[in-house]
């Protein structure tokens, strides 16, 4: 019984958290014009001395596709792409693989990645633009008719296509990206609506379905939409305000604003409810990493609640993160 007890410990312990061998990876953190990149087991130790510092004025969000080894960066004018298997733990070159111009400004704006293209979203253009992967050379723009500016957007990987997902006050779905009134295609209205904007909207590809964050008057919500039913629940306790999402479909799903709520695997209830956290990232890693001001708090997934390891200060306030594993 002892002996079964310990090989289940081992394996609870190779698929999340502090891991043996530990994953080699780079988190980037993205903000103040600038993208610094630090080892992610030094930043689990409480050091934060970058490996490479990239000079960005004006980014304004930043996506890493694990599938093409990609590293995208969304300036106001234009989009690159970064060769990520040139990065290791002591150099990060910055030499873009493709530059391409954006004909809207893209103030502002957001990447969501697909299977298949990168969307960039311009909401003040009232503009979004997919580009096929792994490196931007032409642009499509989405047909946005009957979307309010404020909708939020995202990709659907579905039978070999990116559907264009969105969120709205009243509703949930998704549709073609150039055809709206096309098929596939599908709308659920919101069980509880949105008393504002909506905050956040992310797509898990392998479990084909969207998940989205909205306030009403008294509370945050996460909405679900799969297999054509939407659902929804509170999170993040009694504190309305600005939320996202952090997601890897293998590691969990956290909630993060006012605090943090781990969602899955296993639901930790809100924590740090008197931290306002701007961005955070679930990495592959097993590790949760939460971004308030210039201020990382470091958590392991493994306990539940999720234990924080390391609260190291970064160079800059980051406005996006994505983890790099290198080689």
């Amino acid at each position: 019984m002892k002996r079964t007890l310990w090989l289940l410990a081992l394996l609870l312990a190779a698929c999340t958290g502090s891991q043996e061998p530990a994953l080699e990876a780079l988190l980037a953190a993205g903000g103040e014009g600038q993208v610094a990149f630090y080892r992610a087991l030094d930043l689990q130790r409480g050091l934060s001395s970058p490996v490479a510092t990239w000079s960005a004025p004006g980014l304004q969000d930043l996506a890493y596709s694990q599938a093409f080894r990609r590293l995208y960066l969304l300036f106001p004018d234009r989009l690159e792409a970064y060769d990520a298997s040139a990065f290791s733990l002591t150099a990060v070159p910055q030499t873009p693989t493709a530059t391409l111009p954006l004909p809207s400004d893209c103030t502002e704006g957001y990447l969501r990645l697909g299977q298949n293209a990168l969307l960039a979203h311009c909401p003040g253009a009232r503009r979004a633009y997919l580009s096929p992967l792994p490196d931007p050379s032409a642009l499509e723009e989405a047909d946005l008719t009957g979307l309010p500016p404020s909708s939020r957007l995202a990709l659907l990987p579905a039978g070999g296509q990116d559907l264009l997902a969105y969120l709205t006050g009243e509703a949930m779905g998704y549709r073609l990206a150039q055809a709206p009134s096309g098929t596939p295609a599908l709308e659920k209205p919101l069980d509880a609506p949105l008393s504002e904007d909506p905050l956040d909207l992310k797509a898990d590809g392998g479990r084909g379905r969207l998940l989205g964050l909205g306030p009403t008057a008294t509370e945050v919500r996460l909405y679900t939409l799969q297999n054509e039913t939407l659902q929804s629940r509170k999170v993040l306790g009694d504190f309305p305000g600005e939320a996202r999402l952090a997601l890897d479909p293998v590691a969990g799903l956290v909630a993060l604003g006012r605090g943090f709520q781990v969602l899955e695997p296993r639901d930790s209830g809100p924590q740090e409810p008197f931290t306002t956290f701007q961005t955070g990232l679930v990495g592959q890693d097993g590790y949760l990493y939460l971004a308030a001001g210039r201020s990382l708090s470091v958590y392991d997934l493994v306990p539940s609640p999720p234990q924080r390891v390391a609260f190291p200060t970064l160079g800059l306030s980051p406005k996006a993160l994505a983890l790099i594993p290198v080689e």
